[in-house]
């Protein structure tokens, strides 16, 4: 194992990267997915375009998708109502570990495209943000898109 003296930058890594790098391997081992990124150039009133500024990648990361709940923000009446609206829907990410952001050639962008290629029908969603962690890891949130006939 590898130490970093405090402070000290390089390419010397620290027990905490060396142990995070071996759980996001078995996590991906466990749970991987392969998907294929395909940058898109987005623009208002435009239909998203294949952006051929930025190269696109083939990765392995962890696919979720769970229920999400939002609280309507509004106007009640004190006790008018005895429980607040709520707005229930679907959240999927999609989670790249460090190892895979590093060896990216361009980072994915708001708007870029991800084929789940393993699953049936191959569903493409819209990367409608990119959330990166201080440990160099990506969460990419999703939307569907619908297929055009």
């Amino acid at each position: 194992m590898r130490f970093a003296i405090w402070g000290q930058k390089g390419p010397e890594m620290t027990l905490f990267d060396d142990l995070d790098a071996q759980v996001s391997g078995t996590i991906g081992a466990a749970f991987g997915e392969v998907a294929v990124l395909r940058p898109r150039v987005s623009s208002q009133y435009a239909e998203r375009a294949e952006d051929l500024s930025r190269e696109g990648a083939t990765v392995t990361g962890v696919f979720s998708v769970g229920p999400a709940e939002a609280p309507l923000k509004g106007g009640s009446a004190g006790a008018a109502f005895s429980g607040g609206t709520r707005i229930v829907s679907q959240s999927a990410e999609f989670w790249l570990a460090a190892e895979t952001v590093q060896s990216l050639v361009a980072r994915p962008q708001k708007g870029d495209a991800l084929t789940l290629t393993g699953r049936a029908g191959a569903p493409v969603y819209a990367l409608s943000q990119v959330h990166p962690s201080d440990m160099g890891d990506l969460t990419l949130i999703l939307v569907l898109e619908e297929e055009t006939p």
